[in-house]
């Protein structure tokens, strides 16, 4: 058998691998569930809706509104958020709070540039990120961005 990360040759019973410390069993890894994720994503939204409220000035921006698209500073803002929040340490800090965090499919940390593909769904997609996810990837509890980039959302 051999690392599902680094190829390395391994026993078959083991559960990381010696050289890169991977684990290769995923089914090990616990999913987040749909409400902790949830929860985060609510906690995330309101600490940002105040920063972006608190700086922004009247008719500084005009949201461009579209069905299933939202281009809104605030979306904007989030995307920015998570894009750094979780692939710096895989953490929102609605993420922190619910002790849940974003992992590539082997518990790996993600890095920013995987980060900000997961984080575009749910920042301008929402409804089509989750929507399709539900339906297709029902398994893993992913987005359509999630599955796209890779990751998953697991217990801490």
């Amino acid at each position: 058998m051999y690392c599902k990360k680094c190829g390395n040759e391994i026993s078959d019973e083991a559960e990381y691998c010696p050289r890169c410390g991977a684990p290769q069993n995923v089914s090990e890894l616990m999913l987040a569930s749909t409400g902790e994720r949830i929860l985060a994503y609510i906690i995330d939204g309101i600490i940002i809706g105040f920063v972006v409220s608190a700086l922004s000035f009247p008719g500084l921006f005009i949201p461009f509104h579209t069905p299933f698209l939202n281009l809104s500073l605030n979306s904007v803002a989030l995307f920015l958020y998570w894009s750094y929040t979780e692939g710096t340490t895989g953490q929102s800090i609605g993420k922190k709070v619910m002790n849940i965090k974003v992992t590539d499919l082997y518990g790996e940390q993600i890095d920013t540039s995987t980060s900000m593909y997961q984080a575009f769904g749910k920042a301008f997609l929402l409804p089509l990120d989750l929507i399709i996810g539900v339906i297709a990837y029902p398994e893993k509890e992913q987005r359509l961005f999630n599955h796209l980039s890779g990751t998953i959302v697991v217990k801490e």
